[in-house]
């Protein structure tokens, strides 16, 4: 039987486009996953901490009827870093220069769809208090609260202290620690819930050929930084588009409980949708009920909007 996930990655691959732009004097790589009918809805996907594209891969393969574009963030997979700080502001000045250019190169007749999961639901969090270039938003696996506050809060200590640890070590002592197999293999295990042996070796091959592609350690530590100094509370209460949340019941980042009261304050149409059997690992256990989640809502909020009603 073939692995659901690793087949759907597959099936985005092969429709997928490499382009590159200079977005906020940075080379910025992404790839373009065309629908086959170039009037269907535009997605853009903004990838977690850590990751790349490939991560999201599985999402855009369950969602062939849509145009997906996911880039590599600055610093990441194969696009450059920011000559300064990698700061949440900064990442969001980059999404606003990126969308207007994804406008502009794909001749977009309508707003796209901006669908960020973990670190991106945070940038694409503060990106939506200030833009009117999308349509909707959705967070797959949002941080909802501030780092410290989470269910696995002492080990969210222990890896700070860790990060914190390898930017006073020497450079290659550093590096080598942020690399280490026992933290990516660590990270991986804590966070895969699924029991299935297959999709779990599945998940840490993933993460073992894509949680190091980094630049550098100064990305490596500025945005690890930048993700646990911001939360998407901090900016919900200022979204002006319909809001899509998906998250996994067993998050181990943002509690259920904590993701229910930050929705609370989001003050145009919302949904939530709760995975179970799942964390915070969507994207990879569950990519086809998080494409589900995502196409179902996306239909019903166009249909809100025509009969001028909110959720």
């Amino acid at each position: 039987m073939t692995l659901i996930s690793d087949e759907l990655a597959r099936t985005a691959v092969t429709r997928s486009e490499a382009r590159e732009a200079i977005v906020l004097d940075t080379a910025s790589r992404y790839w373009l996953y065309p629908a086959t009918k170039k009037s269907a809805p535009t997605l853009i996907f903004i990838h977690g901490y850590r990751g790349n594209h490939h991560g999201l891969e599985a999402i855009a393969g369950a969602l062939p009827d849509f145009n997906i574009v996911i880039p590599d963030l600055p610093g990441f997979g194969k696009s450059a870093p920011f000559a300064g700080e990698h700061s949440i502001d900064v990442y969001v000045a980059w999404l606003d220069k990126f969308v207007d250019h994804i406008g502009r190169e794909l001749k977009l007749s309508k707003k796209p769809v901006l669908v960020g999961h973990s670190f991106g639901s945070i940038i694409s969090s503060a990106f939506a208090t200030s833009t009117d270039s999308i349509s909707h938003l959705v967070l797959i696996n949002p941080v909802s609260a501030p780092a410290l506050e989470g269910p696995k809060a002492a080990l969210t200590e222990l890896v700070k202290l860790m990060f914190w640890l390898s930017g006073k070590l020497p450079m290659k002592s550093g590096l080598k620690m942020l690399k280490s197999w026992p933290m990516v293999r660590g990270m991986s295990i804590v966070m895969t819930k699924s029991w299935n042996r297959e999709l779990r070796n599945w998940v840490h091959a993933q993460h073992d050929a894509n949680f190091n592609d980094f630049a550098n350690r100064r990305v490596a530590i500025e945005g690890y930084n930048a993700s646990i100094s911001h939360n998407v509370a901090e900016y919900a209460a200022r979204f002006t588009v319909p809001t899509t949340l998906i998250i996994g019941a067993k998050d181990d980042i943002t509690s259920v409980k904590q993701q229910e009261a930050m929705a609370e304050t989001i003050p145009i149409h919302w949904s939530l949708t709760t995975l179970r059997g799942v964390g915070h690992l969507t994207h990879y256990e569950k990519p086809f009920d998080v494409a589900a989640a995502i196409r179902e809502d996306l239909i019903d909020s166009d249909e809100v909007a025509a009969e001028g009603r909110r959720k």
